[in-house]
């Protein structure tokens, strides 16, 4: 439906611009922005996400090391040089299984819990974008701003190039978040667009 409804606002626009005389179309500005790439590209995302994958790096080589272990010990009871008593490799068998069961375990919980903090972290930034947009829009004398999407999954099905302003919101959001700006913009409560998953 989104797709359709973005699709469907440029129809109208099109159809609107065969009825309106020269003089209206000049006065009306449309333009699109790739709302969630946006986000990511900014300077404040980066620095955020940056972060977190350092507060998560121990956790990251605990399970690498978990992940080894359990490799050496499959190594060795597929090893046929490896003469080993029916009570010994059993022992190890069972200690393998554990070490399975725990690599398993903690290895969903990271990607739970780095999923999460990841998505926590664009849904505060994209927030911010929002509020910045909207302000954005108005300075610039737009009448309206569409989710143009990605080239591999677009919302509209045509827009020339010259009316993608993802790059220049990205930079003038940069410019005011490193002047301090960010902290006056008001959070938006409701119509948010949706934010990515950090793993798409």
């Amino acid at each position: 439906m989104k797709r359709f409804g973005s699709a469907a606002l440029l129809l109208c626009a099109g159809t609107l611009a065969g009825a309106m005389p020269a003089r209206a179309l000049a006065e009306e500005s449309i333009v699109t922005v790739s709302f969630n790439s946006a986000v990511m590209q900014t300077a404040e995302a980066q620095k955020q996400l940056g972060a977190l994958q350092a507060k998560l790096a121990p956790r990251q080589a605990q399970l690498k090391a978990l992940n080894d272990e359990v490799q050496n010990l499959q190594k060795q009871l597929n090893d046929n040089n490896l003469k080993l008593s029916d009570a010994d490799r059993a022992a190890r068998e069972q200690t393998l299984e554990t070490k399975q069961r725990q690599l398993q375990r903690e290895a969903e919980d990271f990607r739970t819990d780095s999923q999460n903090d990841s998505q926590d972290v664009l849904e505060a930034v994209s927030q911010k974008v929002y509020a910045f947009l909207q302000k954005y829009a108005q300075q610039h004398g737009y009448s309206a701003v569409i989710e143009r999407g990605s080239d591999t999954s677009p919302v509209v099905w045509y827009a020339a190039n010259n009316m993608d302003i993802t790059e220049q919101l990205v930079k003038a959001y940069n410019e005011q978040s490193s002047a301090g700006g960010s902290a006056a913009l008001a959070r938006p409560t409701r119509g948010l667009p949706d934010t990515p998953s950090p793993h798409k």
